[in-house]
């Protein structure tokens, strides 16, 4: 038998969310001799595999032939494809991923991924909680409770600045930059937070910083919005035209400038931006540009033009991404047949 054989019991017996105790139960054996197989002291009798398998919910074979890093993918394929997961997929993730943050050679893997995963519930219950806020409000129209619930469950807006102020996030990026003065994407998420607290100065300062350590487009990109609000659009959009004069064939520039028309409604320009940066991009494409250019269609009113780039989104998550079919796909699915049902 593999080495490993013990933890697969554990890893599967965990997706089950079943205790020792239970599987002992099921197998007639002691919780001892479960705990000793999977801490790998000794082995199940392998008359006992077929009772084991049926157990665990699997085939014998995946006692053997199941990596650690087999799981990890799984996981990762759970995350992408399902918009939500069930409390049994979500257990075993969280048993797993928290056990690997134990072992070195993994540990940074497995906490991003852990980070990832509480994201995706923290998503899944701000959808949910969306659904409810809406029943709330068809309830008690005139709740302010339920207005708030409902804009904070979808990202809406707030204008109180104790609240939507990223105070909080600046302090720990200005301390992650001092400790990782080389990694540029510190100085980034740390200007995006103060460009949007209106901290210009300071956003400036973190820029030429930024600049020593490398200059890329992004040097553009963020002097022309720090522009955008000291001297308005203008100024901010001559910096942008010359991030793409010098960095033409970079997918990113396009689409960051694209991003800059959108945000003031100047949707066509915006599309057109979005399309090149789309014929640009290397396989496999994310598809940012055409979800903005379907939302951006649906604006103006084009539910032909938002199917179809829908069905853009969906042609790349089946053909560059192997994603066939989960909850991620149908959902785009379902937005083209239901564009295409009125």
């Amino acid at each position: 038998m593999e080495n490993n054989i013990g933890k697969q019991i554990r890893t599967h017996r965990l997706h089950c969310s079943m205790t020792q105790e239970k599987l002992a139960e099921l197998l007639c054996v002691t919780p001892q001799a479960v705990s000793k197989w999977e801490n790998g002291a000794s082995y199940p009798d392998i008359t006992l595999l077929p009772e084991l398998s049926a157990a665990l919910g699997i085939k014998v074979d995946e006692l053997f032939e199941t990596s650690f890093d087999t799981h990890l993918r799984r996981i990762e394929q759970m995350m992408e494809n399902d918009v939500s997961l069930s409390r049994e997929d979500f257990d075993y993730a969280e048993g797993l991923l928290k056990e690997g943050c134990l072992d070195l050679s993994v540990r940074g893997r497995c906490l991003s991924m852990l980070a990832e995963l509480y994201n995706h519930r923290a998503r899944m219950y701000r959808d949910r909680a969306a659904v409810i806020a809406k029943q709330a409000l068809e309830a008690e129209p005139e709740n302010h409770s339920n207005h708030a619930a409902f804009c904070e469950a979808t990202d809406g807006v707030f204008m109180d600045w104790c609240i939507t102020n990223h105070t909080k996030v600046i302090n720990y990026y200005q301390d992650y930059v001092k400790n990782h003065p080389r990694d540029r994407a510190g100085y980034l998420w740390l200007m995006d937070n103060l460009i949007a607290d209106g901290r210009l100065d300071e956003a400036r300062e973190v820029l030429e910083k930024m600049r020593q350590v490398k200059e890329t487009y992004h040097y553009l990109l963020y002097k022309g919005w720090i522009l955008r609000y000291e001297q308005g659009w203008e100024a901010a959009d001559a910096c942008w035209d010359e991030m793409v004069r010098q960095y033409p064939g970079d997918w990113h520039v396009w689409f960051s400038r694209a991003d800059t028309y959108a945000k003031r409604t100047q949707y066509d320009k915006a599309v057109a931006d979005y399309q090149k940066s789309m014929s640009l991009a290397e396989k496999p494409r994310f598809t940012d540009c055409y979800d903005s250019i379907a939302q951006i269609s649906i604006l103006q009113g084009d539910r032909a033009a938002a199917a179809e780039a829908y069905r853009q989104v969906v042609k790349i998550l089946r053909e560059e991404w192997g994603m066939q079919e989960g909850e991620t796909v149908q959902g785009y699915l379902q937005n083209i047949a239901q564009l295409e049902a009125n």
